[in-house]
This record gives C-alpha cells, sequence and structure tokens, in this order.
C-alpha cells in the first residue's frame, strides 16, 4: 500500500550484536510505541540488514513534514527518558533523513525491502524527479512480486533539528530516497537492477548507497 501520510522519518543504524537485546527491549517496547502514539505519527517499521551498510533500518510515516518539528514531537525528543539515555549510546554510525514523499505506488507492506540513497547532479534535480515519478516507479508497481514503491526527498531544514536525545550522535542526511517493498530479497533486487540502473543518464551523482533489509516488527497507531 502507499505510505500513511505525506512525509517520513527514515534513519540506517549500528547497533553491535552484543547490545542488541537492550536495544530491543527500548527500540521496540519504548521507542515505537511512543513515537507512534505521538499526534501525526502513523506507523513505524524496524527492519535489520540483509545485504546493507548499516545493521537496521527504521520508517516512521507521519501526516505531514510540520509533525517532525511539531512541539508535541519535540517535546517528547528533548526530554529522553532513563531508558533512552542508556540505550541510544549503543546506537552508531546514523544517516537519517526527515523527507517528504513525493511518490508512493503499491498495493501492500512487503517483507522484504531494498534502499537506495543518492544525490542529484546540480541543475538536474527536475529531470532526474521527473524520471523517478513518471518512468521508474509506475513500471516498479506493476510488479507482482513488488508490494510497494515510494521515492522521498529530505527537508534539510527539519532534518538539521537535533533534539536532546539524538545530541553527541553524528548523523548524516541523505538528500533523495526510493525504498522498494517485496516479497523476497531477489525480488527487490531484480527490480531494481531492471527500472533504477538508469539514474545516472537521468541526472543521479556518480554514487548511489544501496541496502536491501528483511522486516523485523510493524507497529501502527491504535484505534
Amino acid at each position: 500500500m502507499m505510505l500513511k501520510g505525506q512525509a517520513v522519518m527514515v534513519n540506517w543504524t549500528d547497533v553491535a550484536v552484543e547490545h542488541r537485546h537492550a536495544y530491543y527491549e527500548w527500540h521496540s517496547r519504548e521507542h515505537m510505541v511512543g513515537r507512534v502514539a505521538l499526534p501525526g505519527f502513523c506507523r513505524g517499521r524496524r527492519y535489520i540488514a540483509a545485504q546493507a551498510s548499516r545493521d537496521f533500518l527504521i520508517c516512521y510515516e507521519v501526516e505531514n513534514i510540520g509533525v517532525l518539528s511539531s512541539n508535541a514531537y519535540l517535546d517528547k525528543a528533548n526530554a529522553p527518558s532513563e531508558l533512552t539515555r542508556r540505550t541510544t549510546p549503543f546506537v552508531k554510525n546514523s544517516s537519517r533523513a526527515l523527507a517528504g514523499v513525493r511518490a508512493s505506488l503499491g498495493v501492500g507492506t512487503g517483507g522484504c525491502a531494498l534502499t537506495l540513497r543518492f544525490d542529484a547532479e546540480p541543475g538536474r534535480e527536475d529531470e532526474l524527479e521527473r524520471y523517478v515519478i513518471a518512468n521508474a516507479l509506475p513500471r516498479l508497481a506493476e510488479i507482482a512480486e513488488i508490494a510497494g514503491a515510494h521515492f522521498c526527498v529530505a527537508d534539510m531544514k527539519a532534518s538539521t533539528i537535533v533534539p536532546v536525545e539524538r545530541q553527541g550522535r553524528p548523523t548524516t542526511i541523505p538528500k533523495w530516497i526510493v525504498i522498494l517493498e517485496g516479497v523476497s530479497l531477489q525480488a527487490v533486487n531484480d527490480a531494481c537492477d531492471a527500472h533504477l540502473a538508469a539514474l545516472h543518464q537521468h541526472g543521479c551523482t556518480d554514487h548511489i548507497e544501496r541496502d536491501t533489509y528483511n522486516l523485523q516488527i510493524m507497529v501502527t497507531k491504535k484505534g
């Protein structure tokens, strides 16, 4: 199905294996539940790496980008719990964007995800966006093994806000993001190879960071 809302908070991050139990205790039972309960948050998902540069992919879907700089969100993020303070030092090497959803197509939620992080060549942003939205995503969404195909662009003003719970954690901001959801890792990899290999020809810079993940947990708003 399409993403729930017009914006996402998406985060790629590392947590060492020896800290995973503590991380799950905090992230699954406190962080995700607490975030999704906030006004404007719709759904949260966490994936674990299949073949990826970072251990985890976390995605929160929200009604609009304003939710991610709202008083409700910032009040929560600026008053971390004791469990949050104990656990967040285990979270390393974050790449995180607060991004607007430019296009979202699909019929369901896939158990496997592929993400691309990239940027546009100066002056070719419109060309690249047209290619992704009008050409690549519709073709991807037609594939039976693909559950969803999404394109998001970081809001740099929102992404550079550093609340108390994130202070002391250096973070990079990916600007352009494609997320594919599918029934298998092979399905998302094959779909990417078939319909996103031409990004460079339409204005993408040389470097594209490509990762694949398996879904671990999904939390939706109650009621």
